[in-house]
């Protein structure tokens, strides 16, 4: 009985501490289940992803994970004991415990990562000491090579902290965010191993070098040197500082002069960022103590504008350069002959915002003419506004253009003709409102991986049918970007804001059947005749018109009596020019100085004869302006109103103004216009934006009430 009793107390007893471990282990396990840890793959490695979940202890892992992401919890107080509940700590390659308010960590607390490659410890505020006892221990991970230490507020960068450091294979160190002002490079001394050190954004004034054989990257950007760091111990370049160096970024400092000197003993320097810095001048030869300098970058310098001398760029070894400086390109290059004169070897050329409109055609080619071995050309935001074929010529290996942010408004058959090799083409957020078939030719297309021509005014009219087409159908190995959304129709208004992916054309529509066919069909008999009449009358037409005009002037027409015009100005000039008409003229005659203008497109009345509407608003109309073009020349409607014009100067001496748009081909000069133009004074456009500023003021002082 005794026993029996005995036994069930033991049995109660063990239940309930049975109970008491399974409530323990539920609650573990479901405050497991509370956190959002991830697991990804990261750079290749199984990762564990528990950053930004105010975390005071670590999970348990997965059975295997290398990489452990802890950034931005609260451990406060880390130990060996702080990494239990990773179940495999030797396989573990990184561990980031930045921004979690830790303040101590024992010096053996990471030991037991044996493989740990990479640590990030940095915005934690660990005690002085500790972190020092930490680091005389870390040299017992063999196989740590990356470690990052930025902003650790309780601490101050010294020979000190890494004192207890021994031997040690940290190749790249972080060391940002320190107010450091004056640094001496010595603080590192003993790792001796350093590649890559980072010592960014912590406003460094003076810099003092140290020895580091092997260091192959120094990243001092952001702080702010006010010369460039004289890399030589002695003055020449057999006794150097850093005899390996391959990559210096020196942005974003207060560097205002650069010269050959500076460049001793960087002698196999590949990578060179100036960028940020307010340096005026770049020097004729300044990169010739560089023999193996791959890349240049020198965007967005704060000088205002930077004054490339002809012979800056003098290297045989720069394969890449990118600049970007905000100015003028008259203020920047010197020289347009001779800038990119001796690159022999440029394969990649990236300009940003250098301001192009007031280079000439052919100050382009001769700027782009000597970069005959380009693979890559970029230029964004330079406000080209021609052909680029004069920039395109001579690049016959190029096979990634980019043209984004300009002012682009055609492309012609010759502007990729050379471009045999042209694989990615970007014209995005240029002024093109028509593509003609024979600019980007299907054989074009057909090699084209990607494509983007969006944001661009187009005009969806049947001259656009054939790329509205090619874009429904496009080849499944091109990539046009921002396709159908970024493709808006801007002209007509019926079409204003309609996607080119919802637009089509009838067959009929963009191909009207020849009324002479109909013709020739059912008025067979009479062909010849009717054709014998109609040449006669065709070649006489508006000589007929204008006869028949001046007859019915003497009969029926009658002039406005006094200045009670309806109209300030008759406008005539040909449907090709109407853009030039509306996006030019009109702001500036009826927008900005209050003329009224009669434009046949908006004024003249339907259901009357045009000859009819020519007239009467001709008559209802204080003066005249003829926009002369070669397409106005080859127009019959245009060519009477410029003889009834005539006759309206010679007759009523109404007044007569004359812009020529453009130099009248010889072929289409015809006797009327020869004589006008020798008898009247006319005012001449130009694309140049000094000459235009003296057109406005000559063309608002004829034209002012």
């Amino acid at each position: 009985m005794e026993t029996h009793r005995v036994y069930t107390i033991y049995l109660t007893m063990l239940f309930l501490t049975l109970k008491q471990i399974a409530e323990v282990s539920a609650t573990y396990i479901d405050t497991d289940q509370k956190t959002n840890c991830k697991t990804q793959q990261i750079y290749h490695r199984v990762s564990l992803n528990c950053s930004h979940q105010n975390l005071t202890y670590i999970p348990n892992t997965e059975t295997f994970v290398q990489s452990l992401i802890f950034g931005y919890n609260f451990l406060t107080n880390v130990t060996s004991g702080t990494f239990t509940n990773i179940s495999n700590p030797g396989d573990l390659i990184e561990l980031q415990l930045d921004h979690n308010d830790i303040k101590n960590i024992s010096s053996d607390a990471l030991l037991t990562f044996t493989k740990l490659k990479y640590l990030y410890l940095s915005n934690n505020p660990i005690d002085y000491n500790n972190l020092k006892d930490l680091f005389g221990s870390l040299a017992k991970l063999k196989f740590l090579s990356h470690l990052r230490l930025s902003d650790v507020p309780t601490i101050t960068l010294g020979k000190d902290l890494f004192s207890l450091l021994e031997e040690n294979r940290i190749g790249t160190l972080e060391v940002k965010f320190y107010k450091l002002t004056k640094f001496s490079m010595d603080t590192f001394r003993n790792f001796n191993n350093l590649r890559s050190i980072y010592l960014r954004d912590n406003q460094i004034v003076e810099l003092i070098l140290s020895k580091h054989k092997n260091l192959q990257s120094l990243y001092i950007d952001h702080n702010t040197l006010r010369v460039f760091p004289n890399f030589s111990l002695s003055g020449n370049d057999s006794d150097c500082y850093f005899p390996n160096l391959e990559v210096l970024n020196v942005q974003s400092n207060s560097i205002d002069a650069l010269n050959p000197n500076n460049f001793k003993c960087l002698q196999k320097l590949h990578n060179l960022k100036l960028g940020q810095n307010p340096i005026k001048v770049l020097r004729n030869n300044v990169l010739s103590e560089l023999p193996n300098l791959d890349l240049l970058q020198l965007r967005y310098l704060r000088a205002g504008s930077l004054l490339i001398e002809p012979f800056a760029f003098n290297s045989t070894s720069l394969k890449q350069l990118k600049f970007g400086l905000g100015s003028r390109a008259r203020d920047v290059f010197v020289s347009f002959n001779d800038t990119f004169k001796f690159l022999p070897n440029l394969k990649r050329l990236i300009i940003y915002r250098i301001n192009m409109l007031e280079v000439t055609s052919e100050q382009l080619a001769s700027l782009f003419s000597p970069l005959t071995n380009l693979t890559l050309f970029r230029c964004f935001a330079c406000k080209i506004s021609q052909d680029p074929k004069f920039i395109l010529n001579n690049m016959n290996s190029v096979s990634n253009i980019g043209l984004q942010g300009n002012l682009i408004k055609t492309v012609s058959g010759e502007t990729f003709a050379k471009n045999n090799y042209l694989k990615f083409l970007n014209l995005r957020y240029n002024q093109i409102g028509h593509i003609k078939e024979s600019a980007l030719p299907r054989t074009l297309l057909g090699k084209l991986h990607q494509l983007d021509l969006s944001e661009n005014p187009f005009v969806c009219d049947c001259e656009l049918e054939w790329f509205i087409n090619w874009l429904k159908s496009k080849p499944k190995g091109t990539i046009v970007e921002n396709y159908p959304h970024g493709y808006i129709c801007f002209r007509p208004a019926g079409m204003s804001n309609k996607q080119l992916s919802e637009v089509t054309f009838t067959y009929r529509e963009c191909h009207p059947w020849s009324p002479w066919i109909w013709t020739a069909v059912i008025a067979s008999p009479c062909i010849i005749v009717i054709a014998i009449v109609g040449i006669l009358l065709y070649r006489n037409r508006w000589n007929i018109k204008h006869y028949i005009y001046l007859l019915r002037k003497r009969r029926s027409y009658k002039a406005i009596p006094g200045n009670d015009y309806v109209f300030d100005a008759f406008v005539a000039y040909k449907a090709e020019d109407s853009e030039w008409v509306h996006d030019r003229l009109l702001p500036v005659l009826e927008d900005e100085i209050g003329l009224k203008l009669c434009i046949h497109e908006r004024d003249f009345k339907l259901g009357v004869f045009i000859n009819d509407n020519i007239i009467t608003n001709i008559d209802a109309s204080e003066k005249m302006i003829l926009i002369l073009s070669n397409s106005f020349a080859r127009s019959g409607w245009c060519m009477f109103e410029l003889k009834v014009a005539h006759t309206k100067l010679i007759e009523e001496e109404k007044e007569l103004v004359i812009i020529l748009l453009e130099k009248i081909d010889a072929k289409n000069m015809k006797n009327s216009i020869k004589v006008l133009l020798n008898t009247t004074t006319y005012i001449e456009w130009t694309e140049d934006q000094v000459g235009q500023d003296l057109f406005w003021t000559k063309l608002k002082n004829v034209l002012k009430k």
